[in-house]
C-alpha cells in the first residue's frame, strides 16, 4: 500500500472517531477567548465601566473586617481595560476550599463570584469537559488524534495550494462539503496545528507525572517550585506584626520594574509571622505571562527574593500563553476567534463529505449520524445560548445559581439532541428550524441584557465600552447569521425527505 493510501485511512478514521468531540472542545475553546468579557456580561452588577476607587489595602480590610477564620493565603488583582474592577479570592487554612469575589466599582461592595458560572465555564468545558482529570486525559487523546489527522491530511492532498482557491458551493453536496472542508482546513492549517500541539505540550507534566512523582517523592508542589523559581518560608505559628502596606509595595514593584504594570497580589499564611508577599508583573503584550515575581516580608516590606525560573518553564509559559490568547489585545483575539470557527467549519465539511459518500449507497443506518450531527453541531451552540438565556431568568436570590446555569446548559443540550433523533429523517427542515431558534435565541439576548441590566448596547457604546459591547454585537452578528440561512432554507424548495440517497446529497 502507497503511503497516501494509507494516511488516506489515517486521516478518515482518526478524524472522524473523535470528530465530534473535538468539535466540543474547539468550539469551547474559541468561545473561551473572550472569557473575560463574557464573565462580566453575566454580571450585571459590573456593566457599569466606572473608575474603582479601591486600592489594594481597602480590599485586604474589607478581607480582615469579613472572614474571621485563619487564612492559608489571599490573592488579589487590580481592575484591567477587560476587568475594570478588583478581584479578590482566598483559602481558609486547611479546607482547600476558594472563595471569590469582584468589587462593585461604584458601591465597593463585593459581588461573589459564585453566582454565575461566567466564562470559565468554556474555558473548563475546553480542557477538562467539566470532568476533572479523566476529562483532562480525554482531551489529550482527542488532541494528538487532531495531530494526526492534521498531518495525514497534508499528505494526501496533492494539490493542497490548488484546492486552497477552490470552493464551488452549488457543485453536487460532497464536492462542495469537500471543497469547504479543504479551504478551511488550509486556512487554518498552521493555527490548528501549533493549536494542538501546545494544548497537548501544556499538560504534559499530568499526562506523564512518573518522573516528578519519583524525583520528588511524591511532593509535585516541590518540584513545580523549584521549576518556577518561587519563594517558599515555612510557617513559624506565631502570631503575625502589622503588616506593611500592599500599595506601597505595588509601588516599589513599579520602580523596580521601570513602571511595568502589577497583575496578581498575593498574601501567604497571613495570619502568621512567616507571612509573605508575592507581586506579579503585567505585560499583556508578551505571549508567555512574565515571570517576573517580587517577594516582600509581608511585615517589614523587606525584599526577600527576585524569581528566576527555569529556560524550560519560560518555554513552557511561552507555549501556554501561545495557546490562551492572552497576549496582543483584541485584535489576536479575534484572530483566535475566526481561526477557531474555521476549524469548526472545517470538522463539519470533513464529516459530511464522509456522510456524502456512503449516502450515495442508500445506507439508511446513516440517518443516526445525521442525527448526531444535529445533536453536537447544533446542539452545542444552542445551549451555549440557553446558558446565557438561564443567566438572566434564573432568580438572584436562587441558592446555588451558578450550579442551576449549568443544568439549563445541560438540559437545553439533551432536548436539542432528542429533537435531533426524532427528526433525524427530515433533516433539511431540522437544520431550518434549528437556525429559526438559534435566530430567536440569540437576537432576545442583547434586549433581556437591557431589560436587566446597566450594560444595555446603546449605553456601553455611549461610553465606548468595547468590552461589554462586544458581546451584544457578536450576539446580534450571529443572530442574523442565523436568521439570513433559515430565510434561504424557507425560501428554497421545500423537497420531499423520502427522495433516493443520491437527490439527497445533491440537496446537501
Amino acid at each position: 500500500m502507497k503511503l497516501r493510501q494509507s494516511m488516506a485511512g489515517l486521516h478518515t478514521w482518526g478524524g472522524l472517531l473523535p470528530s465530534w468531540l473535538l468539535y466540543v472542545i474547539i468550539f469551547a475553546g474559541t468561545v473561551a477567548c473572550f472569557d473575560k468579557e463574557l464573565s462580566r456580561w453575566m454580571r450585571p452588577a459590573l456593566h457599569q465601566g466606572s473608575a474603582s476607587t479601591l486600592s489594594a489595602d481597602d480590599v485586604r480590610g474589607w478581607l480582615q473586617r469579613n472572614v474571621s477564620e485563619e487564612l492559608h493565603a489571599f490573592w488579589m488583582h487590580g481592575p484591567t481595560a477587560r476587568e475594570p474592577y478588583w478581584r479578590l479570592g482566598w483559602e481558609v487554612d486547611g479546607t482547600e476550599t476558594f472563595h471569590n469575589v469582584a468589587f462593585d466599582p461604584r458601591s465597593t461592595q463585593p459581588e461573589p463570584m459564585t453566582e454565575t458560572v461566567g466564562g470559565d465555564f468554556f474555558f473548563k468545558l475546553h480542557y477538562n469537559l467539566h470532568a476533572g482529570n479523566i476529562g483532562m486525559y480525554i482531551v489529550g487523546l482527542a488532541g494528538m488524534f487532531m495531530l494526526v489527522a492534521l498531518v495525514s491530511g497534508v499528505i494526501i492532498h496533492r494539490r493542497i495550494f490548488k484546492d486552497f482557491f477552490t470552493l464551488r458551493p452549488k457543485a453536487n453536496g460532497q464536492r462542495a462539503w469537500l471543497d469547504a472542508h479543504n479551504l478551511f482546513g488550509v486556512v487554518g492549517f498552521p493555527f490548528h496545528l501549533v493549536l494542538a500541539y501546545t494544548g497537548v505540550a501544556i499538560f504534559v507534566a499530568s499526562y506523564m507525572p512518573a518522573a516528578a512523582q519519583v524525583s520528588y517523592a511524591g511532593n509535585v508542589m516541590q518540584y513545580f517550585g523549584e521549576v518556577m523559581g518561587s519563594y517558599h518560608r515555612d510557617e513559624l505559628h506565631q502570631p503575625a506584626a502589622s503588616p506593611a502596606s500592599l500599595d506601597t509595595l505595588i509601588a516599589e514593584s513599579r520602580r523596580e520594574w521601570g513602571g511595568a504594570a502589577v497583575g496578581w497580589v498575593s498574601v501567604h499564611h497571613p495570619d502568621d509571622a512567616s507571612a509573605v508577599v508575592d507581586i506579579r508583573r503585567l505585560d499583556e503584550s508578551r505571549i508567555g505571562s512574565p515571570q517576573d515575581t517580587l517577594t516582600y516580608d509581608a511585615a517589614t516590606g523587606e525584599l526577600l527574593n527576585r524569581q528566576d525560573a527555569s529556560t524550560g518553564y519560560r518555554a513552557y509559559v511561552w507555549l501556554a500563553g501561545l495557546h490562551m490568547a492572552q497576549f496582543g489585545g483584541t485584535l489576536v483575539r479575534l484572530l483566535y476567534l475566526l481561526m477557531g470557527l474555521c476549524g469548526c467549519a472545517m470538522l463539519i465539511g470533513g464529516l459530511q463529505v464522509w456522510l456524502a459518500k456512503r449516502e450515495a449507497r442508500g445506507d439508511a443506518s446513516l440517518a443516526w449520524v445525521r442525527a448526531l450531527n444535529a445533536a453536537v453541531f447544533a446542539g452545542l451552540p444552542l445551549a451555549s445560548l440557553a446558558l446565557l438565556w438561564g443567566n438572566r431568568l434564573i432568580p438572584s436570590t436562587l441558592a446555588e445559581r451558578a450550579v442551576a446555569e449549568g443544568w439549563v446548559f445541560v438540559g437545553a443540550w439533551l432536548l436539542v439532541a432528542l429533537w435531533a433523533v426524532l427528526r433525524r429523517q427530515h433533516s433539511r427542515r431540522l437544520l431550518r428550524d434549528q437556525l429559526v431558534l438559534g435566530a430567536v435565541l440569540a437576537l432576545g439576548l442583547p434586549v433581556i441584557n437591557g431589560l436587566t441590566g446597566d450594560g444595555h448596547l446603546a449605553a456601553s457604546l455611549a461610553r465606548a465600552d468595547w468590552a461589554l459591547a462586544s458581546v451584544d454585537l457578536f450576539l446580534i452578528a450571529a443572530g442574523l447569521i442565523c436568521a439570513f440561512y433559515a430565510w434561504r432554507f424557507s425560501a428554497a424548495p421545500d423537497r420531499a425527505e423520502t427522495r433516493g440517497p443520491v437527490d439527497r446529497v445533491q440537496e446537501a
